[in-house]
């Protein structure tokens, strides 16, 4: 019988029986006050949470955009992945490659000339619309297998500085899973409108229909796309939802979509926020019902929203550890319940991750004793022959020579154990405030004592600039570098260069030596631990240096040569200049 005269849900028949249980006289100041005050307290807590929610989306769809971009530009960075461009070979695209586009959610890539005409594209998918000179990301309208769809993209002209020869498009497609998942996330209706010249369009809330933005006032048009500020409004899709429209501005200051968040309008959102009717209802049943139900609205409606809203804070700071309390069993107790599920699911993707991290470092560590190991084999191996040999030798000659053999091959496995524990051992950096090339002369003088042949030019335009270093860390980095250019440079001689100057507030040291320098197959591995082309190196010099400098906060990178031989180069940020100078 109660459902047949009350055809409500849970939450409004606990109002409407509690206000039918407590009825008294009513009181005209009381009902004003309390209408007032609850109304207006109820909509601004509504709307702080639906705005709160809204940047979570907002958010979400940005890394797409930006996790694009991020990549687009590593790739258009890589000088063996645009020659492979130029010379029309895609092949390039190594399994590292293809990972960490799947891991950052992006599912094609494309490759258009500088008349945006496509020359290759990962999977069938057409933009239906391309995007406009200048942008850097876009949400676009795109057509995989006749089916039409929305992807967020990140566009990159290759190469980056100067006029465009290719553009690199990297896209992951929002399809109706991209929105659920919104939903999900903030517990809000969501709807994505892509651009199309001067209207929006949505294609996801309904596959198969297109729906236009409209009906919204010309002061929300201007705020949204002018001055590029969220717009909310009580009567938001056609007056269905209480929600906030979001401008999706690209790097150039271009509106591209408008994220819609909202809430639906139902019945008890309604009367807590309808001054008018509130009133009437509280006039009817008196003081005592006017202070009894504005209490129990607060305690009930108002403090679970409150949670609910703190909740998605939590969330959207990444502590997935956050719960909310399950306060009734109504629609607002439903949510609270969805969202400590779906916060369970985020951590225990989170515990996944970390422990696939924790994996992969118990693999590095295998593979970096093998290597050790692989090294200490050889050397152990000459020694014990030496040994058996040195018990049956019959001259003092031979004797000498396999003691000379044995002394040289313990020298080398205690270098190698030594340079091990160097790499493998963290010493905590004397950081201190002095000249970057300091550490470099001291280095220098070592590294090219006894050798006259050879010839050393400076180029200093560091101007006093002063960096924040351990200078025997430092010096033991140089130190590494130079002597492998001194020996790159052989028996004969040559030439090194050093220079420094001031980019951007980086002092930048490079030295570069006039040897046959490095080739670009072995490049990328330099910096691998046990990787030489030497005889009798132990491939560990330039792990260590970059080591060192890492933990003295600079930057170790190889550069191109502007001669023939190998260059390297040092980064460091500057802390302050020379009084001096």
């Amino acid at each position: 019988m109660r459902r047949f005269l009350f055809p409500l849900n849970r939450l409004q028949r606990k109002v409407v029986n509690t206000i039918l249980v407590m009825v008294v006289v009513p009181m005209l100041v009381a009902g004003i006050v309390a209408a007032e005050w609850v109304s207006s307290n109820f909509e601004d807590r509504l709307q702080r949470w639906i705005e709160d929610s809204a940047r979570v989306g907002e958010t979400w769809l940005r890394a797409y955009q930006n996790d694009a971009v991020m990549l687009g530009g590593v790739l258009a960075d890589d000088p063996e992945f645009v020659a492979a461009l130029e010379g029309g070979d895609m092949t390039v695209i190594k399994q590292p490659v293809a990972r960490i586009a799947r891991e950052l959610g992006i599912s094609f890539m494309q490759v258009y000339t500088a008349q945006q005409i496509l020359v290759y594209t990962s999977m069938p998918v057409r933009m239906q619309t391309l995007w406009e000179p200048g942008q850097s990301q876009a949400v676009m309208r795109v057509a995989e297998k006749k089916k039409n769809l929305l992807a967020a993209v990140g566009i990159t002209g290759i190469p980056r500085h100067g006029k465009p020869h290719h553009y690199l498009v990297l896209g992951g497609v929002l399809n109706e899973d991209f929105i659920s998942e919104l939903n999900q996330l903030t517990g809000l209706k969501t709807r994505l409108y892509y651009r199309e010249g001067a209207r929006y369009f949505d294609i996801l809330s309904r596959p198969g229909h297109v729906s236009e933005l409209k009906d919204l006032p010309k002061e929300a048009m201007r705020r949204l796309q002018k001055d590029k500020k969220p717009y909310y409004s009580t009567s938001a899709e056609e007056g269905h939802y209480r929600g906030q429209y979001t401008p999706v501005v690209d790097s150039a200051g271009r509106v591209e979509a408008i994220l819609f968040s909202g809430l639906e309008r139902r019945g008890f959102e309604e009367l807590l926020t309808n001054r008018l009717l509130l009133f009437v209802s509280i006039m009817l049943v008196g003081v005592l019902v006017s202070v009894l139900v504005g209490v129990f609205l607060s305690r009930v409606v108002v403090r679970p929203v409150e949670h609910l809203r703190n909740g998605v804070m939590q969330l959207s700071a990444q502590n997935f550890n956050t719960t909310v309390p399950v306060m009734s069993d109504d629609e607002v107790g439903d949510l609270a319940r969805a969202f400590n599920a779906m916060a369970n699911r985020l951590r225990v993707a989170r515990d996944e991750q970390n422990q696939t991290f924790q994996k992969d470092k118990l693999a590095s560590l295998g593979e970096l004793s093998a290597s050790l190991a692989h090294e200490i084999r050889n050397p152990i191996g000459v020694i014990n022959t030496s040994a058996a040999l040195l018990e049956k030798a019959e001259t003092p000659q031979k004797r000498a020579e396999l003691t000379r053999m044995i002394r040289e091959e313990s020298a080398r496995v205690g270098s190698l154990v030594q340079d091990f524990l160097q790499l493998s051992r963290f010493r905590q950096p004397a950081l201190t405030r002095l000249d970057p090339m300091m550490p470099v002369e001291r280095a220098l003088a070592a590294a090219i004592a006894g050798h006259d042949n050879v010839r050393v030019e400076k180029s200093l335009q560091h101007d006093g600039a002063l960096i924040l270093g351990d200078p025997g860390l430092l010096q033991q980095a140089w130190s590494n570098i130079l002597t492998n250019a001194v020996q790159a440079m052989g028996p004969d001689g040559g030439e090194l260069r050093i220079e420094s100057r001031v980019s951007d507030h980086m002092v930048e040291l490079t030295v570069e030596d006039s040897g046959p320098g490095i080739s670009p197959e072995i490049m990328p591995r330099l910096f691998e631990p046990f990787f030489t082309t030497k005889e009798q190196g132990t491939g560990l010099g330039l792990s260590i240096a970059n080591t060192l400098v890492e933990a003295s906060g600079g930057r170790l990178e190889v550069q191109p040569p502007r001669h023939r031989g190998a260059r390297f180069a040092m980064h460091f940020p500057i802390q302050e200049k020379d009084d001096a100078t």
